[in-house]
């Protein structure tokens, strides 16, 4: 049957098609085009008349002409097939297909993360297989990945944050040669020995543990966090060892953490302890707060040497140092000490120092004979001067004795053929430091026989003299540990108070001078 007859029959409702070819309807609707087209107008020669096919074809019913008949037609009836019902399967098999297409894709990703997973993961060659069987079932063409496809997923369950893992490996490296405290804080042998992760057939996860580790740590990172490092290694038992634990009889363990498994495993407890033992005793003295665990409350050994750290080798506490012993800060035995060692020490000297600042006059008011001058009993307690009590003087001594003429011949110089060893020079910076904090608040300038400003004047030189030491070599002071820039901000500060009072009483000589060791520093 004419399709354009069937059409004219839809819309106006009257004439049927004849089914002749040309059809009636089509002829006359020809006949009148073309008697009423405008001039110019392109009309087909004789009349156009599609018919459909049988009613098994599956061929859409809107073949359809935009023709307009002028002429009503009527309806069609006792039509073949309904051909909306069958244009409605034909969505409805186009809407299967796709939502077949959609379960591929997924399942494809799905095969494409199990496989970057797996240890037989052998490349991207089966990357396509499920993309090119969507395609050829639905026709619909598919993009193709790029031969890059998934090659960045070599390494199973690589971060896709992180730099390539050889590109990593090389900063991890670099990051064990350049850091101060990296060979203390980690043992290389523990992270890169392939033996290891071979014999205990595991992946290589060091870089995706590490990496998020680090993210949630830098979302902590605060000004506090080194007073939180301090707390959080009490329940955590690093502040002491046997035999030193309290006499409290408690349900709960002296440590939250199970006992070591290894001689490196130990150390490196006992390491990240004091590491953060300086670091918040370093930045404490900055402010005038008090400090986030007592020197009293540590009863712990002292770090062994780095080589010994190295091997695993097991020092028995005989042959050590403890941290709350008396002469810790004046004896040191060359068998148990290193340039790290000596560093931990310095930041003991410069906590005693600050404590003693802050709670002098609190133990001066309870009468604490260690605070105690021989003529200040009945002075005033703004007036009374620590400079004569037995623990002033006791520390005066200790941060002038703690110098290299006292320390074991190989660790004299923290220089050596231009390399810098990064613990030394720090700790050779602390006792300088030291002496500054306790001479400081009692300095007076303007007097020229003042003890305590000669002394922290010579302080400050003494830093000078060792930057003066690093910038004579090539060596990248950015490397430094960062508590040596405190340590020559320091120094400045106390050179630019003596400028200000060589400004005040024109002494054009030391004015010169001042300005000088100013600049250098700046």
């Amino acid at each position: 049957m004419c399709l354009n007859g069937i059409k004219l029959a839809i819309n106006a409702g009257k004439e049927s098609c004849d089914a002749k070819r040309p059809c009636s309807t089509c002829a006359r609707s020809h006949a009148h085009a073309v008697s009423h087209a405008p001039p110019g107008a392109s009309l087909p020669s004789k009349p156009e008349c599609t018919f459909d096919e049988s009613e098994a074809s599956s061929t859409p019913l809107f073949a359809l002409t935009d023709m307009q008949e002028s002429e009503p037609v009527p309806a069609v009836s006792d039509a073949p097939k309904n051909k909306y019902e069958r244009l409605e399967n034909r969505i409805s098999e186009l809407e299967g297909l796709l939502r077949e297409k959609t379960r591929a894709l997924r399942h494809s990703e799905a095969r494409l993360s199990a496989d970057a997973g797996s240890p037989l993961y052998t490349g991207p060659s089966d990357s396509t297989s499920g993309l090119v069987a969507v395609s050829s079932l639905t026709g619909v063409p598919s993009p193709i990945p790029s031969p890059s496809f998934r090659m960045d997923l070599m390494w199973p369950n690589w971060p896709p944050e992180l730099p390539s893992p050889d590109l990593l490996r090389h900063l991890i490296e670099v990051f064990f040669v350049f850091h101060p405290h990296a060979s203390r804080l980690f043992h290389v042998d523990e992270i890169f020995l392939e033996r290891l992760r071979v014999k205990e057939q595991r992946p290589d996860s060091f870089a995706e543990q590490h990496a998020k580790l680090a993210r949630e740590g830098a979302e902590r990172m605060n000004i506090l966090g080194s007073a939180h490092s301090m707390r959080l290694s009490v329940p955590l038992g690093l502040n002491m060892c046997p035999p030193f634990h309290s006499i409290t009889k408690s349900e709960r363990p002296p440590s939250i953490l199970p006992p070591a498994r290894t001689v490196i495993e130990d150390e490196t407890r006992r390491n990240a302890f004091w590491l953060a033992y300086a670091i918040e005793r370093q930045h404490g003295c900055g402010n005038g707060w008090a400090l986030s665990l007592d020197d009293q409350d540590i009863s712990q050994l002292l770090p062994v040497r780095v080589d010994q750290f190295g091997q695993g080798t097991l020092v028995p506490p005989l042959n050590r140092q403890w941290a709350h012993a008396r002469d810790v800060l004046t004896h040191h035995p060359e068998e148990t000490t290193d340039s790290f060692v000596l560093y931990v020490k310095g930041s003991i000297l410069v906590s005693r120092t600050k404590a003693f600042n802050m709670r002098f006059r609190a133990k001066h008011f309870a009468g604490d004979s260690s605070v105690v001058g021989p003529v200040d009993e009945f002075q005033a307690q703004d007036s009374v001067d620590p400079r004569g009590s037995p623990a002033f003087i006791e520390l005066d001594h200790l941060a002038s004795s703690f110098n290299r003429a006292n320390f074991p011949q190989h660790l004299r110089t923290p220089i050596t053929d231009n390399v810098v060893d990064n613990h030394l020079y720090t700790a050779f910076l602390l006792p300088h430091v030291a002496t500054i904090i306790l001479h400081d608040p009692h300095a007076d300038i303007a007097k020229s026989g003042c003890i305590s400003a000669v002394k922290i004047l010579t302080a400050a030189r003494a830093i000078l003299d060792l930057i003066y030491d690093v910038s004579n070599t090539s060596f990248d002071i950015t490397l430094l540990d960062s508590f040596c820039s405190f340590c020559w901000f320091l120094s400045g500060r106390v050179l630019v108070r003596f400028l200000q009072a060589a400004l005040e009483h024109h002494k054009a000589d030391q004015i010169a001078t001042f300005r000088a060791e100013i600049d250098f520093i700046q």
